[in-house]
């Protein structure tokens, strides 16, 4: 990445423009010029819608951060609250608790979306909104367009709830159910601005908060299992026989999951006291474990 970053003659150029964006500025700037043509005052008019599809096709190309089981921002934006709160029942999250982060966007944001961690594609819902309703007040208003967006990694779910303005194809999502996607990489369109609600295990420690500026992509919200050392598990998986390897990550996974819970134990009152936690077996030694039995499963063969 740095060595490519080092070829660029400039480095910091990131802004890029979809074609139909582009097709679209050039049609209102031609209707710019007619209406003026007609009547002054009216070239503005045109201007303005030229500038408009400027900014719904702009976006820009980003770095994502090189951690297994990270979580970064989904879309460009702001954070208006960080808070507990039921999924909707349209994302089919898992029981159990999970905050909800409200990112809010601007109609000049950039456009792409990006996956907020690396796994699966569990569910994709896309209602586009009525043509009446051109702009989004509030994120709960009728006749917006929406998404619903669910993720899943090693048993851990991350579930997006998209709102934009109703007018013409304000979200397009380029994934389907079942792929697997990787940390930051852009999977949708969305024009104009509007609301992201990215709802997360409430276990997890955010390192984020409300007022902050998010860069889609590449802000680091959190990491979904606290205990997850990277190097150590890719090490067991590498060496790990075939039917064993997805238990080193649930175990990983597990062991994280009530660490995290000690962790925010001051965030939330009414997580228990770490001393009425169970411990979790130590990561260090489900790997040795695992390491021991592919040794003995490679000798075997």
């Amino acid at each position: 990445m740095s060595e490519e970053i080092e070829r660029r003659s400039m480095p910091w150029l990131n802004v890029v423009l979809d074609w139909e964006g582009v097709a679209a500025a050039a049609a209102a700037f031609l209707a710019a010029l007619l209406l003026g043509w007609i009547w002054g005052p009216l070239f503005w008019i045109g201007f303005a819608a030229m500038l408009a599809a400027l900014a719904a096709g702009r976006w820009s190309r980003r770095s994502p951060p090189d951690i297994l089981d990270g979580v970064v921002a989904p879309c460009d934006g702001i954070v208006l609250s960080v808070e507990r709160d039921e999924p909707p029942t349209a994302l089919r999250l898992s029981s159990g608790s999970f905050l909800r982060i409200r990112i809010a966007s601007s109609p000049f944001s950039t456009n792409k979306l990006y996956t907020p961690i690396a796994g699966g594609v569990d569910l994709i819902s896309l209602a586009q909104g009525e043509t009446n309703v051109p702009l989004a007040f509030r994120p709960d208003d009728d006749g917006l367009t929406r998404a619903y967006v669910t993720f899943e990694s090693a048993g851990e779910q991350a579930g997006i709830a998209l709102a934009s303005g109703g007018l013409g194809p304000r979200i397009e999502l380029a994934v389907e159910t079942g792929d697997v996607v990787r940390l930051g990489r852009a999977f949708g369109t969305r024009r104009l601005g509007g609301w992201c609600d990215l709802y997360l295990p409430a276990a997890m420690s955010v390192q984020i908060w409300p007022g902050q500026t998010l860069i889609g992509g590449e802000t680091v919200i959190g990491r979904l299992r606290a205990g997850f050392d990277d190097e150590m598990v890719m090490d067991a998986v590498e060496v790990a026989p075939p039917e064993v390897r997805k238990e080193v990550v649930a175990a990983a996974a597990a062991a994280a999951v009530a660490e995290a819970a000690i962790a925010d134990e001051e965030v939330f009152d009414d997580y228990p006291e770490p001393d009425e936690i169970e411990a979790p077996e130590d990561p260090a030694a489900i790997f040795a474990r695992l390491r021991e039995a592919a040794r003995k499963h490679g000798e075997s063969d």
